[in-house]
């Protein structure tokens, strides 16, 4: 069972006309991304609103990957590429003329979720649109990581070790059983911290697909693909790839170790994600829906839930689960 189209609303002529132009487009995308910097730059803000802005401002950062899905949505690849760049020359100048900004808003919150749009509303497209961004999340961190790791001439986990230190810097006020505790809390953020901003992102531009979808369908703009999100499922390769990465931990050593360490938390994160759109739509189909809010309770918890659901999602790749039951929507 398909996803059921909400009813069609009118959009608002303000939006209308900002979301049909590619400069207004671009204004606000600019807006979006450097709207968290506001504080910083307006001096004399108090404390209480600032912090209010900030959060405000990297909450709408986050969505923009979203903005740029329901630009592709309804005006086109074509026109979406041409707003993206127009924000990204924008970021650019008001950064400082920083390349590095401008080239992180051209390919990983422009180009990344303009063709992760496209490809949802092509045949097949959740799974099509779920793997680039999967691609392109992971090797948009660990060129970031390694380009600023040899900035400063030190290999990945020391660069990693070095990023965390400021968090961990008066630890030597405090009792020496807290210090081991802390140090062991240390050692643990920087063996996991690559992989897990690659699945964060991987989470957050994903979810900013099934947003926009869900608003482009409510205003009649949304043309492709109808397939619910619960059908989120990934090829025969990321299985086998998630093998190779496994055997692979037991044979390599030192910083390409830690590559293929934090592979296996990104691989093993996607296929958890297949895993709990598995038993989503299971509880869906019986009627569980206490059930559902409960599974996602216990993820947020407990991060050993998260082993069954790499398991289920990796049998699910061979055995399809969800044939044997109707897809749920929601």
């Amino acid at each position: 069972m398909q996803d059921q189209a909400p009813e069609q609303q009118v959009m608002p002529p303000l939006v209308d006309f900002i979301l049909t132009r590619r400069l207004p487009c671009a204004a606000l995308m600019s807006f979006m991304l450097l709207g968290m910097w506001l504080p910083a730059i307006v001096p004399g803000i108090p404390t209480v609103f600032a912090l209010l802005v900030m959060t405000l401002g990297m909450a709408l950062h986050l969505m923009t990957p979203a903005l740029v899905a329901l630009i592709t949505f309804g005006g086109g690849l074509r026109f979406a590429l041409q707003v993206v760049a127009i924000a990204a020359a924008a970021v650019t100048a008001l950064s400082g003329f920083s390349l590095s900004a401008g080239v992180v808003t051209l390919l990983l919150y422009g180009l990344l979720p303009a063709l992760a749009a496209t490809a949802l509303m092509q045949p097949g497209g959740v799974r099509r649109s779920a793997q680039q961004l999967a691609v392109g999340t992971g090797i948009a961190v660990i060129v970031g990581l390694l380009l600023a790791a040899g900035t400063k001439n030190l290999g990945l986990q020391e660069w990693v070790n070095l990023l965390l230190e400021p968090l961990f810097a008066d630890m030597a006020a405090l009792p020496a059983e807290q210090v081991q505790a802390m140090q062991l809390f240390r050692e643990s953020m920087v063996a996991v911290l690559p992989g897990l901003l690659a699945l964060t992102l991987w989470m957050t531009w994903w979810g900013n697909m099934g947003s926009a979808r869900i608003l482009a369908r409510r205003y009649g703009f949304y043309h492709g693909e109808e397939a619910s999100l619960l059908t989120l499922s990934f090829d025969n390769a990321l299985a086998y790839l998630f093998a190779v990465v496994m055997l692979l931990m037991v044979i390599v050593s030192g910083n390409l170790h830690y590559l293929v360490a934090n592979a296996a938390i990104v691989i093993g994160g996607l296929l958890a994600a297949q895993g709990v759109m598995v038993a989503h739509s299971w509880l869906k189909v019986k009627g569980l829906t206490f059930s559902i809010g409960l599974m996602y309770l216990m993820l947020l918890i407990w991060s050993a839930m998260i082993v069954p659901f790499v398991i289920v999602g990796l049998m699910d790749i061979w055995f399809d689960f969800r044939r044997r039951f109707p897809a749920a929507g929601g």
